[in-house]
């Protein structure tokens, strides 16, 4: 280990903080297609829901890409591997800035999400491993911060940037700011131990999986919500006519901005309970209510109780994507965890970056609304059927300590 990891494992909040700014920086090259996705459309001569493929091949393979990485984060440094996914997307925002061919963006896009995939896994290794026991649960809640205020800066900035400068620019500009992220990680040297095991055991796999089948399907269902609004949202703003189009990435920015008081509120309740699970039971039953309010919604209304669910989805998925790998994972075990619930949430995703596309045509944004309520209701019910699985991982954390 160099003197910078030396360091940094003494300084846990110093560690903390460079993760959540690394992570948070990742998405100015990934959610930044969201905002231009309209003008790509229009500029290649296509329907949005052929578009929306590049989301529907984003989250696939970024999926595919949480599985595989996980399982290799749990055996290789998490240093190098969150290094090179830096440098790889950085090359491929840049590269993708200057392309004319929908085939084209689809296959760098791919690429895009399988750089970007060897991140997450690796840093909730480094959380699980260098942290202690006793207090891994309580910062699990704060890593969902980073992507959440990623995404606003991301909205924010792209939605000014495509419309003053052009949609090329959406891309060149995370491409620079990403290989300066780059650098610095490297000279970080955060890194997690060593793995006290060797080689990668499918049957092992397979079982931990099993062990873990409930919290996939939920990881499926609040991804299919929640990336498919990361993808789909900024168009909705656009087709409610209610803002004005070079507003639209700051409004898109602010739906976002509230799950941060959404993820407070999360923090709160299991900082007081010591509870993931039931917290996220009620955090995903009031998010699933609020969009089916949106449903019966409409013109300035509607803005408003967007908010609210998005407050809600935001608290929710932060619990589903950081801290249940963590109260999941056994020993050694919370990368191949993380990796494997990320990938469910964003196959979820994926399938949700061509079907709300096609919903929207088909049926309107009301089905949309009222799918995505149902299923984050059913993510709920799941939770709760399962909640003492968290009784499990206590009394194991009291052996540890």
């Amino acid at each position: 280990m160099n003197t910078g990891q030396t360091s940094l494992a003494k300084r846990p909040t110093l560690m903390v903080s460079a993760l959540c700014v690394t992570y948070g920086l990742l998405y100015l090259g990934r959610v930044n297609i969201s905002i231009v996705l309209p003008i790509i459309a229009v500029e290649l001569n296509v329907g949005r829901a052929e578009v929306g493929i590049l989301g529907t091949v984003f989250f696939w393979i970024y999926g595919i890409g949480n599985f595989v990485n996980g399982q290799i984060g749990s055996q290789v440094s998490p240093f190098r591997l969150i290094g090179l996914g830096l440098l790889a997307t950085t090359i491929v925002n840049l590269a993708f800035g200057f392309q004319t061919s929908l085939l084209i963006m689809l296959l760098l896009w791919g690429i895009n999400g399988f750089a970007q995939s060897a991140v997450w896994p690796s840093m909730v290794r480094i959380l699980a491993e260098r942290l202690d026991p006793g207090h891994v649960k309580r910062v699990s809640t704060i890593i969902p911060f980073s992507y959440v205020i990623g995404t606003v800066v991301t909205w924010a900035l792209i939605g000014a940037v495509a419309t003053g400068v052009g949609w090329r620019a959406a891309f060149w500009l995370p491409g620079g700011v990403l290989l300066l992220a780059a650098a610095l990680w490297w000279k970080g040297g955060i890194d997690a131990p060593k793995p006290k095991t060797s080689g990668i055991r499918i049957a092992a796999v397979i079982a931990e999986a099993r062990g873990v089948a409930f919290a996939l399907l939920v990881s499926a269902l609040a991804g299919f919500v929640r990336n498919g609004s990361l993808i789909w949202l900024p168009t909705y703003i656009l087709d409610s006519g209610l803002i004005a189009d070079n507003l639209v990435g700051a409004v898109a920015a602010l739906t976002q901005l509230v799950a941060i008081p959404g993820l407070m509120l999360a923090r709160r309740r299991v900082v007081y309970t010591n509870q993931v699970l039931t917290t996220a039971v009620l955090m995903l039953g009031a998010a699933g209510l609020a969009f089916l309010l949106l449903t019966m919604t409409a013109e300035a209304l509607s803005l408003v109780v967007l908010c609210l669910a998005m407050l809600l989805l935001g608290g929710a998925f932060g619990l589903v994507s950081s801290s249940l790998p963590i109260v999941l994972a056994g020993p050694g075990r919370a990368s191949s965890i993380a990796g494997t619930l990320n990938m469910m949430a964003t196959f979820g995703g994926g399938l949700a970056g061509f079907s709300i596309g096609g919903l929207v045509e088909s049926s309107g944004w009301g089905a949309v609304f009222g799918l995505w309520g149902a299923l984050l209701l059913l993510a709920a019910l799941l939770v709760w059927r399962h909640r003492h699985a968290e009784d499990k991982w206590s009394g194991a954390e009291t052996e540890s300590l």
